[in-house]
């Protein structure tokens, strides 16, 4: 049976109200196998908790992956994060199966542009790991003489070589059959030369060794890898020392107090938003972030769509007042004193101070 019908009527039997819906995964090319499943995406209004399940569906093994749309925002930027693409890829390379919110191409748009950008140079100390792991497997492969362990260190060095020939190349990651479909993509020629020298450590260690020498060659005598500081100085940011170099929206006006560049730090952003008189920021989220706001003077609303009606709703504070604001919720701040500017304070739990501006609440993909 075709998988595209046969998913197309799970989702209208299983989902009816579903926002819209993809059939991604094996089913879809040339690698599909007797036993390849379902792998169908689906985003609905409202849901409370996304979720994965496997099962059975008539003659098809169903791999379902349940989604609202801040979740699917979520969990495919720590895919990205991860430089492991799966939710992404299904998105944008999969089939549409329903659009009842007219909003799939739009998503598919989307994660096409973010898969095509890459994942982008190393993180600091990544490729140095990396180097240093493979070169400490062949250390192992050299010394090892239980047959057992040669075998498991084999395998783990025609994996650590399809990563480490990847991140030096900025291309995506992948887990399973899907690292060795990547290193084809990208080393066709390299992807066989690791799979036919597994059984001969000779090869392999040649094999892995080229990998290492494009990668800046081997390491592991003078490896060094930090761990986390203990004991650190205090840091005091003064009110002359608060910056604007740092992400802004229209119709306000953001300063930095504690950030990676300003302090050091690595998991809080901390600073103030000054909005002026009737003035209205752009419509805005902050990503995996959740923010905290405190009022310091004026009377700002914070606005954003109730979840279970889809309406605008409204929040006037007023000094002394808090306002949480969860991750990836489009929402915008207010100023409708016509003589007062509104200042608050705005903690984040990334250090980065995430803004994607939007061109309204109710949407939250921004190309």
């Amino acid at each position: 049976m075709d998988p595209v019908p046969a998913a197309r009527a799970l989702v209208a039997e299983l989902f009816p109200d579903a926002l819209y819906a993809f059939l991604g995964g094996s089913a879809l090319s040339g690698h599909r196998t007797s036993r390849s499943d379902l792998d169908v995406v689906v985003v609905l209004d409202g849901l409370a908790v996304p979720y994965r399940e496997s099962s059975r569906w008539r003659e098809w093994p169903v791999d379902l992956m349940v989604h609202n749309e801040l979740s699917l925002i979520a969990y495919a930027d720590r895919d990205l994060a991860g430089r492991r693409p799966t939710l992404p890829r299904m998105c944008a390379e999969g089939v549409v199966l329903t659009d009842r919110a007219g909003r799939a191409a739009e998503v598919q748009a989307v994660m096409r542009e973010r898969l095509s950008a890459g994942p982008g140079p190393a993180a600091p100390g990544m490729l140095d790991r990396a180097r240093y792991v493979l070169s400490d497997l062949l250390d192992d492969l050299a010394g090892a003489t239980d047959p057992g362990e040669q075998t498991f260190i084999r395998w783990q060095i025609v994996q650590e070589s399809a990563r480490l020939a990847l991140t030096t190349a900025g291309r995506w990651h992948g887990s399973g059959k899907w690292l060795l479909r990547e290193l084809r993509s990208h080393d066709a020629a390299l992807a066989d030369a690791l799979l036919s020298a597994h059984d001969d450590p000779v090869r392999l260690a040649a094999t892995a060794t080229s990998v290492l020498e494009r990668a800046g060659g081997r390491l592991w005598e003078g490896y060094r890898a930090d761990g986390d500081p203990f004991h650190q100085r205090l840091r005091h940011i003064t009110s002359g020392d608060l910056t604007s170099e740092t992400a802004q929206s229209s119709g306000m006006h953001r300063l930095a107090a504690v950030s990676g560049r300003t302090a050091g730090s690595g998991k809080l952003w901390m600073g103030q938003t000054h909005v002026a008189p009737a003035t209205r920021s752009a419509d805005h989220h902050h990503g995996e972030s959740e923010t905290a706001i405190y009022v310091v003077s004026g009377t700002p609303s914070f606005v954003f769509l109730d979840p279970g009606s889809s309406r605008e709703t409204r929040l006037d504070t007023k000094p002394g007042d808090y306002i949480f604001v969860p991750p990836y919720v489009p929402h915008r701040e207010e100023n409708p004193d016509p003589d007062q500017e509104a200042v608050v304070v705005i903690a984040r739990s990334t250090q980065d101070a995430i803004v994607v501006n939007l061109p309204d609440l109710s949407t939250y993909w921004r190309r």
